[in-house]
């Protein structure tokens, strides 16, 4: 395993200025890039933020730069609550620190029951102000985040571990360093290895033409925050890191991951997503963070919809991706449609008769026909009105992280097509589906959306090639575990529906 020292990390700093590329500039101000950890920029930034990140650690749960508070600032430790952290570091001592801990304290959107559109536009703010702590912390004011480009079309790159945070014996990056990630994540294997499909492909979000949800089909912000970011947190960690909400915050990879999914946000404005009016009434809600030097920052949602207003942007954006063979001429009417803000025609036409319990093996749950829906050679499968199907599981539940993927995939009942290729659906995770309580919540309160939607068209086309006639009346839908799941963790999903919209 290469190594990087402190004698390099001095070099890097003395060569910086020569290295940065000249800064953009727009509006008559000068715009700070974040980088791709891989590039020669990026690497001299994580020089930085190692030294910063060490720094931070040192300093005391009440110093609102300090690690803790900014780990607190998405969520409290999980082991205990926020009133009785707030006890524990201020006591009655420091009134005006506890009262700032209070406002941004266990903020995190939108994972207990959030309106699931803030996800983006808080986390954006949250490491923007992130940002400027450790910039100012190592004293450079060109410091930018870098990002940690996990969807690499490099195979050296997509998935694998920047080799910065798997360095426990480097003193410096040893402030990066978590020991309990999973084995994968810390050999420098990539986290996908050994999982059906492809869980660092983005296409989907990135074709999405509508930020919010429409009726059964996911809008960008859920697809991005259900899929790849969920992914990435449930295949680096566990129940006691990134794999769960209480303690993602505490990993320094956390930053740099949320990095990238405001790139996919910011690349998906570049490709055309448009966002949402600032006269919705969600993208006016404030939200308070602690600045540079503990000052108090309030900024609404809606000031984080443009990063060149905010003054930064990325050294490379990522492409529109080409759209998949079975988006047909009237499913981007649809599309279009969702995009202006229409309601498509949405039809249910098969559930499941009740919950799917997940475990350790897989689960098998039927999905029979609702009261009306025609009948077809498939079911679901219904060509003459032009419209896609979707599979749709939602009310999801778990009481601990099973601290995996899990596989879907949709078969006649019958079995005969066996969970090949040709009928997996993608995959789900309960990073969003433990309860968390932002403070005296009910627990049907304090979960998030957890609504996780994929088109199946192509899918139950393969399956009317098959022939097989069972599927006409009935389908079965397989949940795989990816790997050892938490047997203690008793996910469920409460509601299985197929759409047709």
């Amino acid at each position: 395993m290469s190594s990087i020292s402190r004698r390099s990390f001095v070099k890097g700093l003395a060569a910086l200025p020569l290295a940065m590329s000249i800064p953009r500039r727009a509006m008559g101000a000068t715009l700070r890039i974040r980088y791709d950890i891989a590039s020669p920029e990026g690497a001299q930034m994580m020089a930085l933020y190692a030294d910063a990140v060490a720094r931070m650690k040192t300093m005391g749960p009440d110093n609102p730069m300090s690690w803790m508070w900014q780990w607190y600032t998405h969520f409290v430790n999980g082991t205990t609550s926020k009133t009785a952290e707030m006890d524990r570091v201020f006591g009655t001592t420091n009134p005006t620190g506890r009262s700032l801990a209070d406002e941004t304290w266990n903020t995190c959107q939108s994972h207990s029951g959030q309106n699931s559109n803030n996800f983006l536009p808080w986390h954006r703010l949250y490491i923007y102000y992130f940002e400027r702590i450790v910039r100012e912390i190592c004293g450079h004011p060109e410091f930018t985040l870098p990002y940690w480009n996990y969807t690499s079309s490099d195979p050296a790159q997509r998935g694998v571990l920047p080799i910065q945070f798997r360095m426990p014996d480097d003193p410096l990056y040893s402030s990066l360093y978590v020991d309990t990630r999973g084995s994968l994540a810390n050999s420098g294997q990539p986290i996908q290895t050994s999982q059906p499909g492809d869980p660092m492909d983005i296409t989907d979000p990135m074709l999405k033409t509508s930020y919010s949800t429409v009726g059964s089909v996911q809008g960008f912000c859920r697809a991005v925050d259900s899929g790849i970011h969920g992914r990435i947190h449930v295949l680096t960690g566990t129940s006691k890191d990134m794999g769960a909400v209480p303690y993602a915050g505490q990993d320094p990879l956390f930053f740099v991951h949320h990095a990238n999914i405001d790139r996919m946000w910011a690349s998906w404005n570049k490709n055309g997503g448009r966002n949402p009016s600032t006269t919705e009434t969600w993208t006016q809600r404030s939200f308070v963070f602690a600045d540079v030097n503990g000052a108090r920052a309030s900024r609404k949602l809606s000031t984080g919809f443009s990063i060149l207003g905010m003054g930064y942007d990325y050294d490379v954006k990522i492409p529109k991706p080409a759209a998949p063979e079975t988006t047909s001429t009237s499913t981007m009417t649809m599309m279009a449609a969702a995009a202006a803000g229409s309601s498509a025609r949405s039809t249910l036409v098969a559930k499941s008769g009740g919950a799917a319990h997940l475990g350790t093996t897989t689960v098998k749950a039927r999905l029979l026909p609702v009261a009306g829906t025609r009948s077809t050679r498939v079911l679901g499968l219904d060509p003459s009105d032009g419209r896609h199907t979707y599979l749709v599981v939602k009310d999801l539940h778990t009481w601990s992280q099973p601290e995996v993927l899990y596989h879907l995939y949709l078969t006649p009942p019958s079995g005969k097509m066996g969970l090949s290729p040709a009928v997996y659906v993608g995959a789900i995770n309960f990073f969003d589906a433990e309860f968390h309580d932002h403070g005296n919540m009910k627990m049907d309160t304090a979960l998030g959306e957890n609504f996780f939607s994929f088109d199946v068209t192509r899918v139950l086309q393969a399956i009317a090639r098959s022939g097989d006639p069972s599927a006409a009346g009935a389908l079965q839908l397989s949940f795989v575990p990816g790997g050892k799941a938490n047997a203690s963790a008793k996910p469920l999903v409460a509601t299985i529906e197929l759409v047709r919209q």
